[in-house]
């Protein structure tokens, strides 16, 4: 049996606490297999969990309201002497020699006090011990009593705390995949709200195949008791757009405005309390104060910013530390957007920018699927991410000039994305088309787009590139 242990929870008031208590269990048992026969009771802060399933100590980590839990042992006693024969015979060879200390709480009445039953048991597992160590034992051992049972654990295992998810409402989160959006998602999940995410595909499907990697890593581990919503969305008009006006100053921001519009209008649909992002101030040009000012100022809804005085290295560090940090990243698309992105820009400016890009004509639904649909659609996508260039091949490499002159692939054409129609107006359908850039986000919306057209077309990355070139020589 397992003891589980919260700390928000207990300072509520009654009705909202057995609210909470009720949806805490629901989410545990969601988490186990549909054959799994838990059984459970509440008390003094406490949940007493009953299951054979082995599981059950891999899970009980990810449950939002847990603050600590520990696999138990559950007896009852008439006396003193009950309780100090079953730890002999339980923890003689546990304490064998390994420093001990034995911890005692009390709730009930009895006729011993917690520190006559530390001593007591203390006297009994001394014996086959190296000692006693109050401060740093290698054998801690823990009692606790309640009225006529007693419980005996070794360990408390640290749970994520916060409250049980679906006991604050829900949410929409601006979900990229990359490193902040989970880190965010994951915050506003440990308050309690179920959350749904919105996905902006750029280059459909390699971008959408990396985030729902990101989104099935965070949902999976921290998503127990609610099937989350994944919208996945169509931004390839946009960037087409943007690029054809590549002076366009505001589009960084414009692009940012018609994802906040996009969620707000979930949120009417939906019930949404609030939308999620994962900004931070002054990260990038888009997160300057009087930036998300202007980008907020026609949204009525609740934009929760859990991140807003976080740095990047902060934000890596909670997310290694949270199991959320993917190592494989599809990298951001800002190249595409300006080289001289709007600083400090008016709301009346941008909005008079904004207005040129209907919400409609930029942005199109691709498809909505649930957490448990994931694995499907994944295993769907077919992506033209390549380890190796396929024969009869046009190379393109879309980076910098001056990385290109550093290190490029041999007979490789440099081309910025931004001259991608110049390329399909002479493109010649008995070739493939082969491109790369640093990360591949770049490279993968221009072998899209080729795609689109009827072409043959494929993507790497630089990094992935240079290790077969390392191999080769």
């Amino acid at each position: 049996m397992f003891i589980v242990r919260y700390s928000e929870i207990g300072l509520k008031g009654n009705k909202t606490r057995r609210i909470m208590e009720k949806l805490l269990v629901e989410n545990i048992i969601s988490a186990l297999p549909g054959s799994s026969n838990l059984k459970y009771k509440k008390s003094d802060g406490r949940i007493y969990l009953y299951s054979e399933n082995p599981e059950l100590i891999n899970i009980l980590p990810y449950i939002f309201g847990i603050k600590s839990f520990s696999p138990a042992n559950e007896y009852t006693f008439n006396d003193v002497k009950d309780i100090v024969y079953r730890c002999k015979e339980k923890y003689t060879d546990y304490v064998k020699n390994r420093t001990f200390a034995v911890r005692v709480t009390r709730k009930g009445t009895h006729n011993f006090t917690s520190k006559d039953l530390e001593i007591a048991i203390g006297n009994a597992l001394y014996e086959n011990s190296a000692g006693v160590d109050l401060e740093n034992s290698s054998a801690p051992l823990y009692i606790e009593v309640r009225d006529k049972n007693f419980y005996t654990f070794t360990e408390k295992i640290e749970g994520p705390g916060g409250l049980p998810l679906k006991s604050e409402g829900k949410a929409i989160s601006l979900f990229s995949g990359g490193i902040d959006s989970p880190v965010a998602t994951f915050m506003v999940m440990k308050r309690g709200m179920a959350t749904d995410l919105l996905f902006c595909s750029l280059a459909h499907p390699s971008d959408t195949l990396y985030m729902l990697k990101s989104a099935r890593n965070l949902l999976f581990k921290y998503s127990h008791g609610y099937n989350s919503n994944i919208f996945i969305l169509d931004g390839t008009s946009m960037i087409t757009e943007i690029l054809h006006n590549p002076e366009q100053k505001y589009a960084n921001l414009i692009f940012k405005e018609l994802l906040y519009s996009y969620a707000e209008n979930l949120c009417h649909e939906n019930d949404y309390d609030a939308i999620i992002t994962g900004e931070s101030i002054g990260q990038v040009s888009s997160q300057i104060p009087k930036n998300l000012k202007s980008l907020s100022q026609d949204i009525r809804m609740p934009i929760f910013r859990p991140l807003i005085g976080f740095d990047k290295e902060e934000t890596i560090n909670y997310s290694r530390a949270k199991g959320l940090y993917m190592e494989e990243s599809i990298g951001e698309f800002c190249s595409l957007f300006s080289k001289n992105p709007g600083i400090n820009t008016a709301y009346r400016d941008l909005k008079s920018e904004t207005e040129k890009f209907p919400l409609k004509n930029n942005f199109h639904e691709i498809i909505t699927i649930k957490k448990d649909q994931i694995d499907g659609y994944i295993n769907s996508i077919q992506s033209n991410k390549v380890d190796s260039i396929p024969e009869n091949s046009i190379i393109i490499d879309l980076r910098g000039k001056d990385d290109y002159m550093k290190w490029h692939i041999p007979g490789a054409l440099n081309m910025p994305v931004g001259e991608i129609d110049s390329l399909i107006s002479s493109a010649n359908r008995d070739k493939n088309y082969f491109f790369y850039c640093k990360k591949g986000l770049n490279s993968a919306y221009a072998a899209s787009i080729m795609i689109s057209k009827g072409y043959r077309s494929y993507y790497s990355t630089e990094k992935d590139l240079k290790k077969i070139d390392a191999i080769r020589n």
